[in-house]
């Protein structure tokens, strides 16, 4: 079609047409004459080739056609509004996107409610939620590709330029499947008898920072995986043993598909961090907003 006649105006007529219910009220609506009104939607008609309206009637309606233009029409009138309102607002300061990088040693799902109220308030704000392991969480704060980030505070690289605040503790449990050998033995396990089985470890994502591994690091029977949710699965199917973190495994264990060992726990700070002077407006809401329990994990003591 080498000319559209659908335009914006037309857009807002037949809007204004079918809230108003008629072709005078909408014309007053919109500040014009019944009959440039009608004219538009006439002009329209005849470019396209089709009716918008059945006028065969006491009153004129909508054809199919012309609801198909009415409901489209309306989504394209709400984008352009919005799309004002974003201009708006990015003018005063707010970020065009924002970027979350969490470890998974947390289930990103956990931060979904949070990000749907942030997009609620701000839908003209774009959200990026990343997912790393260990140091590789952190390399996209590093490099700049993320505005903040959560992560172990184990695995924080210790640069300067960031500050960072705890959104609470984390306890890694040794677990194994309920009928893994050890399982019989959870109250008297040794080490050597752990050191019969694989150990299942989560890959560290980073591609620049020296890499790291955490957990049970005494032996070389190791499966490497990609995340903490293959880990918790490797180990639930009865692949291999480790330290799984309690808060995701809770449920697993109060029905015994996992059972504990009775070996030291080790419990390590969540933090979040962010690199100073970089808090604009979504950041500093998300900074707000953002709590332990968005991870599952009890409050960080005051």
């Amino acid at each position: 079609m080498a000319h559209n006649p659908i335009t914006l105006d037309l857009l807002k007529a037949l809007d204004a047409i079918d809230q108003r219910g008629s072709f005078a009220a909408a014309a007053q609506a919109l500040h014009k004459v019944p009959s440039a009104l009608s004219y538009t939607i006439q002009k329209v008609e005849q470019d396209l080739g089709l009716k918008l309206f059945d006028r065969s009637g006491h009153r004129a309606k909508l054809t199919a056609a012309g609801n198909v233009i009415l409901v489209e029409g309306r989504l394209i009138l709400r984008d352009i509004e919005n799309l004002a309102f974003s201009a708006q607002q990015i003018a005063h300061g707010w970020e065009p996107v924002i970027t979350l990088s969490i470890d998974t040693l947390f289930s990103s799902s956990g931060l979904f409610p949070l990000i749907q109220r942030f997009n609620q308030a701000h839908p003209f704000i774009k959200v990026n939620l990343l997912t790393g392991s260990l140091s590789g969480t952190w390399e996209p704060l590093l490099n700049r590709t993320a505005d903040l980030v959560i992560a172990s505070a184990q695995t924080d690289p210790k640069q300067e330029g960031f500050d960072n605040r705890t959104l609470g503790s984390v306890t890694m449990m040794f677990a194994v499947n309920r009928s893994h050998p050890l399982a019989d033995h959870a109250c008297v396990v040794t080490e050597a008898m752990i050191d019969a089985y694989p150990v299942i470890v989560v890959r560290d994502s980073s591609l620049l920072l020296t890499p790291m591994t955490l957990g049970w690091t005494r032996q070389t029977k190791v499966i490497t995986v990609a995340s903490m949710d293959e880990k918790i699965a490797a180990q639930k199917a009865g692949l291999g043993v480790g330290y799984l973190p309690q808060h995701r495994i809770e449920a697993e264990l109060e029905r015994g598909e996992l059972i504990a060992l009775k070996i030291d726990s080790n419990t390590f700070e969540a933090q979040v961090a962010w690199r100073k002077g970089a808090t604009g407006p979504a950041l500093q809401w998300l900074l707000n907003e953002l709590t332990g329990a968005d991870l599952g994990l009890d409050a960080a003591a005051c």
